[in-house]
């Protein structure tokens, strides 16, 4: 059986880049999720992104350490073998003309609801499992890369698979 999540998110930004005065850079990245058969993915927090400096380039959310990192848990069958593939780079394009903001995903999981025990879901896409309750935690970081960014408001998406094993 497999699952696919397709998860719309905007990306508010009020950024100056390279300028000498100051200003910051704030988004607030919504994860939504649809239920599809009998695995289902709940968003407890969205991503939040503040405070780029002007001359920022990047821009890094740690899934494992940083609490703007965004929560999910996946509900699913007791004990259940599945595998996690996600799209790991996005480009996220400005609805209101030129930019680009260059997004490349990092997720990690665990059994509980431990952040800073979970583990990055690394290249090889290796073999999870869901708890005894049926459940696996996941938090979505990355890094942002802002270099082709202008002021303005961005859209992509984040495709989450879940396949039982």
């Amino acid at each position: 059986m497999r699952l696919l999540i397709l998860i719309p998110f905007l990306l508010i930004t009020n950024i100056v880049l390279g300028q000498v005065n100051s200003s910051e850079f704030s988004a607030n990245i919504d994860i939504k999720a649809n239920v599809i058969r009998s695995i289902e993915l709940i968003t407890v927090k969205s991503m939040d992104v503040t405070q780029a400096q002007p001359g920022q380039l990047e821009i890094v959310i740690n899934p494992i350490t940083d609490a703007a990192a965004g929560h999910m848990i996946a509900v699913g069958t007791a004990e259940a073998d599945i595998q996690i593939n996600y799209f790991r780079n996005r480009e996220l394009t400005r609805t209101d003309g030129p930019g680009v903001l260059v997004f490349t995903y990092e997720v990690s999981t665990n059994t509980e609801d431990n952040q800073g025990t979970s583990e990055l879901i690394g290249d090889d896409s290796r073999l999870q499992k869901l708890n005894r309750e049926g459940r696996l935690y996941l938090w979505v970081g990355g890094r942002i890369n802002l270099e082709r960014a202008n002021p303005g408001t961005y859209e992509g998406d984040f495709t989450i698979e879940i396949d039982y094993i």
